[in-house]
């Protein structure tokens, strides 16, 4: 195994996993990060491009996790977004690094993420190569897709016979990062189910109630359901406002 892309196989995961195989690289691995917290449509798109990573003759694979929820109630209350955000590292980055000790004991792999400068100010300088990253165990990280506009990451998709995705990934539904369409788009389950378990959670030391989403970062707006009805009134805002992560484990 030479290369393993990290993939949510949302547009940029698809995108990346077209140009590599474009430019012929082979002894490919697709991983991709199950968090249990998908939009259950989700899976379909992951199964879709998994069977499109393998036409391609590479290999795909899966880890996965304790799940958002349980982790939730373990650390007794929901990740409060930032860069340094909990649900990364012990959804994506742990599991993903358990993975790589497995198949790569030597540090020999190039991991590959489709991270784009155009994606946000946080990434505006994300760099091409980390000879030894840190959150890759060492590895040699590649980001070969930086320079990539949104319509050079478009043109990739469309030739790889999907159509463009009007949202970020749904590989956590919503993500703590979610923004105002994120939210727009959750169904009556994921609300109800995110509202239970904030009334579980109670509220913390400080006399808080432990909600999923800060309500100074959406107008005094208290729990998921006030969050929703807040987003429904309101325009449109770029993803980058309430999506600071720079991890670059989360995929677009």
């Amino acid at each position: 195994m030479k290369y393993v892309i990290f993939s949510s196989y949302g547009n940029d995961s698809i995108a990346l996993i077209h140009w590599c195989y474009s430019q012929g690289l082979t002894d490919v691995a697709v991983v991709f990060s199950d968090t249990g917290w998908a939009a259950p449509w989700w899976m379909d798109r992951v199964e879709k491009g998994e069977m499109f990573a393998r036409e391609r003759g590479f290999t795909v694979h899966r880890t996965t996790s304790e799940g958002m929820l349980p982790l939730v109630k373990r650390k007794k209350g929901w990740p409060m977004g930032g860069g340094g955000a909990y649900c990364t590292a012990e959804l994506k980055v742990l599991p993903g690094l358990a993975w790589l000790d497995e198949h790569d004991p030597d540090c020999e792999a190039t991991c590959i993420t489709g991270v784009r400068r155009a994606e946000s100010r946080n990434r505006s300088s994300a760099p091409e190569w980390v000879e030894e990253s840190e959150r890759h165990g060492g590895r040699e990280l590649w980001q070969p897709l930086v320079r990539h506009s949104d319509e050079d990451r478009d043109k990739l998709i469309l030739q790889a016979g999907f159509e463009v995705l009007p949202h970020r990934s749904m590989e956590c539904y919503p993500c703590v990062h979610a923004n105002i369409d994120d939210l727009r788009m959750l169904d009556e389950d994921r609300i109800n189910l995110i509202d239970v378990t904030e009334k579980e959670m109670g509220i913390n030391s400080k006399g808080n109630p432990r909600v999923m989403f800060r309500p100074k970062r959406h107008k005094g707006s208290v729990g998921i359901r006030a969050v929703v009805e807040w987003a429904e009134v309101l325009r449109a805002r770029d993803q980058e406002e309430l999506f600071p992560c720079s991890s670059g484990w989360c995929g677009m």
